[in-house]
């Protein structure tokens, strides 16, 4: 068994392909990266042990024992995550094919800023085009109910001269 957990070991989720520099973005590079960067060690790290517990004079002691070379297991396998989390960075970082993705990610954020805008604008001007019309209907409805008034003799008293 050693120090390798064999029930962990099927790491076939981390058999991806690095690809070229003109593989598909999606499909390769996205998916290796997704991969590496949710690496976890299947390593046990039993050489970081620093008791044996075979040597403890009782339960209590070798409990003791236990914790601390728990501990210690744990914060190496954190470190070696760490570490590969790290080099991915690294590399992801400065692979020509994740910078000219965030380019174009980029440029599809501005022209759809600019068409969000411009849609944004041809409604302003639409409302502001809809309310003159009907500011125009209004006012000719009641200049034709002012002039049907007027042929049929009715008179305001706010038109009156005092």
């Amino acid at each position: 068994m050693g120090n390798i957990d064999e029930n962990d070991f099927p790491l076939k989720h981390l058999n991806v392909s690095f690809g070229d520099s003109a593989s598909d973005y999606t499909n390769v590079v996205s998916t290796f990266y997704a991969c590496w960067e949710s690496y976890n060690t299947v390593c046990k790290y039993a050489w970081c042990d620093e008791y044996d517990v075979r040597e403890a004079p009782n339960r209590r002691v070798r409990r003791a024992m236990e914790e601390e070379n728990g501990k210690r297991r744990k914060a190496a396998r954190r470190e070696r995550n760490e570490e590969v989390l790290s080099l991915v960075q690294f590399v992801k970082r400065r692979d020509l094919r994740v910078k000219a993705r965030m380019e174009e990610l980029k440029k599809e954020k501005v022209l759809k800023e600019a068409e969000r805008k411009k849609e944004a604008e041809r409604r302003k001007s639409e409302a502001a085009a809809a309310r003159e019309k009907w500011r125009e209907e209004a006012e000719r409805a009641r200049a034709e109910l002012e002039k049907s008034d007027i042929l049929a003799g009715k008179v305001r008293l706010a038109d009156l001269d005092s």
